[in-house]
């Protein structure tokens, strides 16, 4: 004789599944639908700094093309559910280190800056550089160290010099 609670027995190979309320689903769904929003605002040369996929990267580039309101706002729906295929995460870090007005884009500009301040005063910080960016050419590296060097002013590091050796350590570090 079988009782029914033998049958209620959970069998381990069921897969579990995260119970999600509608308003949560709703909530993630227009989170999504806002990044797919602030995606479709930035040109097609910062999308590339993106990993998308190619129906996400056809579905913003449709959205420069569509002007009209209401055929606008559905599109961008659409790439808001095509983004739930999508790391969110990253592409909300990548968003925010292109927003000046965010922490992710501060701390990578005081990187910036520490990496030019111990290079324009350490001799050592130049190999650590290079130990840590393997790929980057030496001779520019030391040439653009040298001048920076030379700069001199009230501010050192507003100088020319300063401001190219600043912009190689930034398209360095993005590589």
């Amino acid at each position: 004789m079988t009782t029914d609670h033998e049958h209620d027995d959970f069998s381990p190979e069921e897969p579990e599944y995260e119970l999600v309320s509608k308003s949560e689903m709703k909530r993630e769904m227009e989170r999504l639908y806002q990044l797919g929003e602030r995606l479709s605002e930035l040109s097609p040369e910062q999308w590339n700094k993106f990993d998308l996929s190619d129906g996400l990267y056809a579905a913003l580039e449709e959205s420069k093309r569509i002007k009209q309101h209401g055929a606008r706002k559905r599109h961008l729906h659409y790439i808001g559910k095509l983004m739930r295929d999508e790391d969110e995460q990253a592409i909300r870090l990548q968003l925010d280190l292109l927003d000046p007005s965010s922490e992710a884009y501060g701390r990578q500009q005081r990187q910036y800056e520490m990496w030019r301040s111990q290079l324009m005063e350490d001799d050592q910080a130049m190999q650590k550089f290079i130990d840590r960016y393997p790929t980057v050419d030496r001779q520019q590296l030391r040439n653009l160290v040298r001048n920076a060097r030379k700069s001199t002013g009230d501010n050192p590091l507003a100088t020319p010099g300063a401001k190219k050796l600043f912009q190689f350590i930034k398209d360095v570090t993005k590589q």
